[in-house]
């Protein structure tokens, strides 16, 4: 199995989900000194297995990784190798537009409520409740692999483009109109560490115009991949049209 990097964990001295440039950056201020975070970083879905810190270098980005002796328990989802594009999308060309948006409403229900949700347990779920969780044909064999998820907070780099992630995060939300208004893109904007709201990526919706109240936060979870063929600033292109939820 590889090994799987995380972009967040579950910090058990405040039970909160913090991100991984924290503790980059309270190494890079500190002369490597992450004392603060050491052994107290958990999985952010099964808050069990424990994480360990890697800084970055002039070659590789900084990342946490499960610690070797550590492990998840039963029902994570983590548990298993990531499924690829091709398995995501034979598995969704199985599925109608009621099973996707409950697939993403489970998702963003584990995701947004982590620190606070006590009727959404790990350790009473079973494994094919878990939203991430999906079946692949291997062979003629029915093999468990999990969906990547990325929180719309983080780097979207092109190291990533064409992976299929749930993408998930609160965001701010915006309607862009264009080819004389016959065709619709939803805009998203992220929180930044100003506590102002930026420009983060946007998702093509056809001729599908979304009611949006641009003054209110939403969360939203969008199972896609990211494409650059538009610039610097990637597009998420969705799996399905209506592989996307906000709320």
């Amino acid at each position: 199995m590889k090994r799987k990097q995380f972009d967040e964990f579950y910090f058990i001295k405040d039970g909160k989900i913090h991100t991984l440039d924290e503790v980059q950056e309270r190494y890079e201020k500190n002369n490597g000194d992450i004392s603060y975070f050491q052994g107290c970083m958990r999985c952010p879905e099964c808050k069990e297995a424990r994480l360990a810190f890697t800084h970055k270098t002039s070659k590789k980005r900084e990342y946490l990784s499960k610690e070797p002796s550590s492990d998840h328990l039963d029902n994570c989802s983590y548990n298993y190798d990531y499924a690829s594009k091709k398995q995501i999308i034979e598995y969704v060309e199985t599925m109608n537009d009621n099973q996707i948006q409950d697939k993403l409403e489970s998702a963003l229900n584990m995701l947004m409520n982590r620190e606070t949700s006590t009727n959404i347990s790990i350790e009473s779920q079973k494994q094919a409740d878990n939203p991430f969780v999906i079946k692949s044909s291997n062979g003629g064999n029915s093999i468990q692999r999990t969906i990547p998820r990325k929180s719309l907070s983080m780097r979207l780099d092109e190291e990533y483009e064409g992976k299929v992630f749930i993408f998930y995060g609160k965001v701010k939300l915006k309607v862009e109109p264009f080819k004389d208004k016959e065709f619709f893109k939803l805009l998203i904007y992220t929180k930044r560490k100003d506590e102002t709201w930026g420009y983060k990526t946007k998702v093509f919706r056809r001729r599908f115009e979304d009611k949006i109240d641009e003054t209110k936060e939403y969360d939203i979870a969008i199972l896609g991949y990211l494409d650059f063929s538009y610039g610097s600033t990637p597009e998420i292109k969705t799996v399905k049209f209506n592989s996307l939820l906000y709320r």
